[in-house]
């Protein structure tokens, strides 16, 4: 993933110029994920005739394989997680955040002694599904021997198929959201796609567009958020083609050594673009990522764990798994932080 802002305008990569931004675990959810592995390595070192449990260090190459696939795929949701994540414990089918009305007021005096008015506040719940996204796969009971005598050198494919299938439905998800998720009459929302975001339409090519064209539709989107009571920098997402273009053009002819991204990377109201694959072309997402606004629900960052194995000769089964959501929220005044121009 890399992130541009006035730090970095030609952009730098997280994990190397910045801080990882992925999604991190509590130590609670470490417990649980350690706990499952060790469970299923004591087994198989009590169970006679069983195939010794993978070494440390296998475990150890495939937990880098994850966080690489997650720097990779997971632009818009990883960026999230890192600075939005909430711990969720994974038996939690539905998160709610309330949304309160104004009440009570504020009291000025010189004394201390007298009380301001505290009304009871009228209060409702708005959940958001927290689903479990995962992608199995396996080896033959053979092939991990035939491995095992050149130092576990496992063919890699269908393993890191199952984690870049987990991470592009986490990114996926961040976006669209899933319709097929509905518990308690609560849908699973995406950014785009948010009953409550602010919208506008764009009639322009963002990979052919002026200079002036692409300041104003920025401008345009973050005019939604400022109109909903957020007047801060917002955080913009916006698909990878249309911010290379951004970056290696000239904004206009009058200032041939400033690119239309280091432009928008000097507006006020920009506090860093994120350009992402999985961003429909010709759109910008602006986003203030504040609590207020957005939450990822993290009930279980993505990982892989072995499953149970009841012969010597039965297959070594995997699964990569995660249990996440974007949980976008709004006031009573139905103001939300997410603006989407499209």
């Amino acid at each position: 993933m890399f992130v541009y802002n006035r730090q970095h305008p030609t952009g730098a990569e997280t994990g190397q110029g910045l801080p990882d931004r992925l999604m991190l675990a509590s130590q609670e959810q470490n417990d649980w994920l350690i706990g499952r592995r060790i469970a299923v390595e004591n087994h198989e070192r009590t169970m006679l005739g069983n195939a010794s449990p993978l070494p440390k260090d296998v475990w150890g190459e495939w937990d880098r394989e994850g966080i690489e696939v997650q720097r990779d795929v997971l632009a818009v949701f990883g960026d999230l997680a890192a600075s939005t994540g909430t711990p969720m414990p994974i038996g939690k089918l539905v998160h709610y955040f309330q949304q309160i009305s104004d009440s009570g007021a504020v009291n000025v005096s010189m004394d201390g002694r007298s009380k301001g008015r505290t009304d009871q506040p009228t209060i409702t719940y708005h959940g958001t599904p927290l689903p479990i996204i995962d992608s199995p796969f396996s080896y033959g009971w053979r092939q991990i021997e035939s491995a095992r005598t050149d130092g576990f050198q496992l063919d890699g494919a269908a393993r890191r198929n199952a984690m870049f299938k987990v991470a592009e439905k986490l990114e996926n998800l961040a976006l669209v959201g899933d319709s097929s998720i509905v518990v308690g009459g609560d849908t699973l929302y995406g950014l785009t796609n948010h009953p409550k975001r602010n919208t506008r339409s764009t009639t322009n090519d963002l990979s052919a567009a002026t200079g002036a064209q692409w300041l104003a539709d920025v401008n345009a989107t973050l005019a939604l958020l400022h109109a909903d009571n957020f007047r801060v920098p917002a955080t913009l997402y916006v698909n990878w083609d249309d911010w290379f273009y951004a970056t290696s053009t000239d904004f206009s002819t009058s200032y041939s050594n400033k690119t239309i991204a280091q432009r928008i990377l000097e507006s006020g109201g920009v506090r860093e673009v994120i350009p992402a694959s999985k961003v429909a072309a010709d759109t910008i997402l602006a986003v203030v990522k504040d609590r207020r606004s957005v939450q990822v629900l993290n009930g279980m960052p993505m990982s892989t764990r072995q499953e149970f194995r009841p012969n010597p000769e039965s297959d070594y089964n995997f699964v990569t798994m995660a249990a996440a959501a974007i949980e976008v929220k709004y006031d009573a005044d139905d103001n939300c932080g997410i603006a989407h121009s499209s």
